[in-house]
């Protein structure tokens, strides 16, 4: 990531972007379908499968924040940051808030995450997105813009909306929802967003299936 941060031109020939995931996922796991109850989990895997990743039936963290080190440093540096986005949420949404934090508290092994109640942040520096939707996420997602540039705005396109974003602006939105895109812009543009695994509802209701499981043989 050092260096990454500079001046750029969306319209340029060949334009990329970086995104930084630090989150927890539930999404793509193995479930429990038709798996027998006489069976320890360890000792479950499909027929004709030579090798289980059994990590996959768990919540798990993005590759980035394997980088212990870099990630650590950011959460650190956004740790007032996130407690003053986490009060306004409260304020504000709070039944969106409490929805949100119930993913995050049923983390296995106690884990936590530092943008509570959101499942992770991700980092995207010079970010321009096509029109999308972010399907895997859950109720609402919240952008925070940085740097100094021109253009960039963000634009909804069901509600026909064009946020002008800028350093110290916040857009609380659902993400999954509503089909969102960037205007081109020049200079050094960054985005933080916050979001969650809205597959976390799956881990939360029954750990993916498993449940009847861990409590038969632990």
């Amino acid at each position: 990531m050092p260096g990454e941060f500079k001046d750029d031109d969306s319209r340029r020939e060949a334009f990329k972007y970086l995104s930084c995931h630090y989150s927890w996922y539930a999404r793509f796991a193995e479930k429990s379908t038709n798996a027998p109850q006489d069976a320890h989990p360890d000792d479950i895997h499909k027929d004709h499968r030579g090798r289980v990743n059994f990590t996959q039936r768990l919540p798990r963290h993005s590759k980035e924040m394997r980088n212990t080190e870099e990630y650590t440093l950011l959460a650190e540096a956004y740790t007032d940051f996130f407690e003053i986005l986490r009060v306004a949420l409260k304020e504000y949404l709070p039944e969106d808030t409490a929805e949100l934090s119930i993913y995050v508290e049923h983390l296995p092994l106690d884990a936590s995450s530092p943008c509570y109640p959101f499942g992770g942040f991700i980092l995207n520096i010079s970010a321009c997105t096509w029109a999308h939707r972010d399907g895997g996420d859950k109720r609402l997602c919240l952008v925070v813009p940085f740097g100094t540039f021109t253009g960039g705005q963000l634009c909804r396109y069901e509600t026909g909306f064009s946020f002008d974003l800028k350093l110290g602006d916040v857009l609380v939105f659902p993400s999954c929802d509503l089909t969102h895109f960037n205007m081109h812009f020049k200079g050094c543009r960054g985005t933080l967003v916050l979001h969650s695994d809205r597959q976390g509802d799956s881990w939360v209701r029954d750990c993916h299936g498993w449940s009847t499981h861990i409590i038969r043989h632990s």
